[in-house]
C-alpha cells in the first residue's frame, strides 16, 4: 500500500475527504484509525457504508492499520489514514507506521489549550507531539480541503534551550 494522506481530523470521515482529498490523492482506500470506531458496530457500519467501488472505506484499530500499512505489504492501493487525534497518529509512529507530512483538518476545543485556526486547537500534550514530529522531520500543515493555502505550523517548545 502506499499512504498518499495522513490526516487528522476528530470528525473521522466526512465530506471534505471522500469528495476532495480523495480524488486530489488519487485514493482507492481510506482507513480511519480509530480504536473506539472499530469497537462500535454502528459507528464502524456508519462509515464503512460510504465506500464505493472506486473507493473502499474501512475501520480499524490503530494496531491493525499498523499492520496493513507495512511497507511489505505489496498492495498497489492508494491509502489516505484518518485519526481522530494526534495521541493516536503519535502512537502509531510510535510503533513504526512511517510518513513525510501530515495535514490536519479539525481539532475540537476541549476546554484547555490553544487556538492554531478557527477549526484546530491543540493542548499541550498536541503541542510536543507536533514539536516531536516536526523534529523527526514530518512536514505539517492545516488545511480542510486540497485547494485550500496550506497553513504551516511551526511549534516552539517554551521549555527549550
Amino acid at each position: 500500500m502506499s499512504v498518499v494522506l495522513v490526516r487528522v481530523d476528530d470528525r473521522l470521515l466526512h465530506g471534505q475527504i471522500v469528495e476532495a482529498w480523495a480524488p486530489y490523492c488519487k485514493a482507492t482506500r481510506i482507513i480511519v484509525a480509530n480504536d473506539e470506531a472499530k469497537k462500535s458496530r454502528l459507528q464502524r457500519l456508519a462509515i464503512e457504508s460510504c465506500g464505493s467501488t472506486a473507493l473502499a472505506i474501512r475501520v480499524e484499530d490503530i494496531e491493525e492499520s499498523i499492520k496493513d500499512i507495512a511497507p511489505d505489504n505489496t498492495n498497489k492501493e492508494r491509502v489516505i489514514v484518518v485519526f481522530s487525534t494526534l495521541k493516536d497518529l503519535m502512537q502509531a509512529y510510535n510503533k513504526g507506521l512511517r510518513f513525510s507530512s501530515i495535514n490536519i483538518g479539525n481539532i475540537h476545543h476541549n476546554g484547555k489549550g490553544k487556538l492554531l485556526t478557527p477549526s484546530v486547537y491543540i493542548d499541550e500534550e498536541d503541542e510536543v507531539i507536533l514539536h516531536t514530529l516536526s523534529q523527526l522531520g514530518v512536514e505539517l500543515d492545516i488545511r480542510a480541503v486540497p485547494t485550500d493555502k496550506p497553513v504551516g505550523i511551526k511549534i516552539e517548545m517554551r521549555n527549550e534551550k
